[in-house]
């Protein structure tokens, strides 16, 4: 029985979907709400967020 369920939970795991199925996120326009989280982020001063959401929004 616990063999079953191992050779179950084995077909199982192999239909998940691979990391090279992930889609290229390259070209996705974010809100000026999520730019803004994005870049709180990484900076807390306001200049530096302000300028990193004007790099994201010219995709620098």
């Amino acid at each position: 029985m616990k063999l079953l369920i191992f050779i179950f939970m084995l077909l199982l795991s192999c239909s998940y979907p691979d990391i090279d199925s992930v889609p290229n996120f390259k070209d996705l326009k974010l809100s000026e709400e999520e730019l803004f989280d994005l870049c709180e982020l990484s900076s807390s001063d306001k200049n530096e967020i302000e300028t990193c959401i004007e790099n994201k929004l010219n995709n620098l």
